[in-house]
């Protein structure tokens, strides 16, 4: 239906190049160089709309194929492992944090002056040092004092 009506409006176009206001020599120029191109021409815009169509029609099928196919074959990550020694720090890093907030700003949240955040993330890292000697006693160790209590 498309087809025949862009055949039509190509002979209206034919027919309307002797009225064109051209040169006379010039015509018969025009009108073979139309003729030449508006089968090429043709033939390629409605080349162009069927792909179009064709791959609008195969949309789902290609988005099955390309998209869901690719994720539903992808192994699943394997979650990271915290070892305790992880959380065991995390814990320690939030109390040095929260000790050098309390002693580093008002009691209102402000930072207290000539404080930065800098201040704060360095005194929490030198707090961190200090959680982190342990006073208790490490695995398999004895206290010192229960083996004074044991030698006498």
């Amino acid at each position: 239906m498309l087809e025949q009506l862009t055949m039509e409006v190509n002979e209206v176009k034919r027919s309307l190049i002797p009225i064109l206001p051209l040169p006379p020599k010039t015509r018969p120029i025009v009108a073979r160089a139309s003729e030449g191109l508006d089968p090429i021409l043709t033939d390629a815009y409605f080349r162009g709309v069927r792909t179009f169509v064709q791959s609008i029609e195969d949309a789902p099928s290609n988005f099955r194929t390309e998209v869901v196919e690719p994720i539903a074959a992808a192994p699943a990550k394997v979650k990271k492992v915290r070892t305790k020694n992880q959380k065991r720090n995390d814990k320690l890093q939030s109390q040095a944090f929260a000790n050098a907030n309390r002693a580093l700003r008002k009691t209102n949240g402000q930072m207290r002056k000539g404080v930065s955040q800098r201040d704060i993330a360095a005194r929490a890292q030198r707090e961190l040092r200090k959680l982190k000697k342990t006073v208790g006693t490490k695995k398999g160790q004895i206290r010192k004092t229960a083996r004074r209590a044991f030698k006498k």
